[in-house]
């Protein structure tokens, strides 16, 4: 390669990076918690609130204020703070990673405040991170929306669950504002987690789940084995015949939920909190935009060693395609 050449490569990976870096810059995040409160093994605070009563323990890092609250400090519906991470180093903002939570007992959940501007969002595109070293067992619900009654022919069903599902596999399900039921799956296996209490067997998974109004993607990033984001599942919406893919924010009400509102580390089912998400949670990111799998939470950083020849392996596919 010719020192002419060799400028023009560079001066294509700069392009792509700087483009990269300005549409990170312009993703819109609803809401971002990142559990770095702290500190190791203390319980997520209550601030001495009741049991069920909203408390901002876990802050909103976006500035949005969609703050998180845990059920109970501690215990049977609580959570602490642990130094298990998926990553030391946050690889997109480049912020410290120094703790995860995990449930403290057997009927964990945390929940947006009712009020909060995420309650009422119906994006016509979306994207939810989430990192998880997951424990074995069937429907485990990282991310949730409550809602009882806005999926057109299944009343049980809440308004979106990214979820462990039967057989190792990972979902993302939601229901649109048509009140038509969307879900993307992956095949069996790929999600494995740890026998409770085997912490130690467990693995870490970085989860991005993405909604551009026609296609719903779910991808994986198995941390161990170093695979980078990898589509596991994708559903073509439109082949739904829904007239409007963009996400419900919900309807009903319950003693202990209200419509629109989102839950981490539990689902609602038939009006019930139910498929408890077991294990450990991380780094958990709402946008409402399409985001592309080099803008993930997890992603190499685009200025990095390694998102250099990711780039530079776009770049070289983009003039291959070209010179067809």
């Amino acid at each position: 390669m010719n020192a002419s050449r060799v400028g023009r490569w560079a001066a294509g990976v700069m392009a792509v990076t700087l483009a990269c870096q300005s549409t990170l810059a312009w993703a819109a995040t609803v809401a971002y918690w990142r559990f770095e409160e702290g500190p190791a093994d203390a319980d997520v605070s209550k601030g001495g609130t009741s049991d069920g009563e909203f408390y901002p323990a876990v802050l909103d890092v976006s500035g949005n204020g969609n703050h998180l609250s845990a059920w109970s400090q501690g215990g049977f519906a609580g959570y602490a703070y642990r130094t298990s991470v998926p990553a030391p180093i946050v690889p997109q903002t480049g912020a410290a990673n120094n703790f995860s939570v995990q449930n403290t007992g057997g009927l964990p959940g945390m929940f947006t405040q009712t009020g909060a501007p995420i309650q009422k969002i119906e994006p016509a595109a979306f994207t939810i991170e989430v990192s998880v070293m997951p424990e074995n067992g069937d429907y485990r619900t990282y991310v949730g929306r409550d809602s009882q009654g806005s999926v057109t022919g299944d009343e049980a069903l809440a308004a979106l669950y990214l979820q462990r599902t039967t057989e190792d596999r990972l979902a993302i399900k939601f229901c649109d504002v048509s009140g038509y039921w969307h879900q993307a799956i992956s095949d069996a296996g790929v999600f494995p987690g740890f026998q409770w209490p085997n912490v130690h067997e467990g693995r870490w998974y970085n989860i991005a789940a993405v909604s551009d109004g026609r296609f719903l993607s779910l991808y994986l990033d198995d941390v161990e084995a170093g695979t980078g984001y990898q589509l596991v599942a994708q559903t073509d919406m439109s082949l739904s015949g829904s007239p409007d893919t963009a996400l419900t924010s919900g309807q009903g009400d319950g003693s202990d939920w209200d419509a629109g509102n989102w839950s981490v580390g539990r689902g609602l089912f038939e009006g019930k909190h139910t498929d408890r998400g077991y294990g450990f949670i991380d780094e958990v990111r709402i946008s409402d935009t399409a985001l592309s799998v080099d803008e993930f939470l997890f992603a190499p950083e685009p200025g990095s060693a390694l998102g250099l020849i990711l780039l530079a392996g776009i770049l070289a596919g983009r003039r291959k395609n070209v010179l067809k």
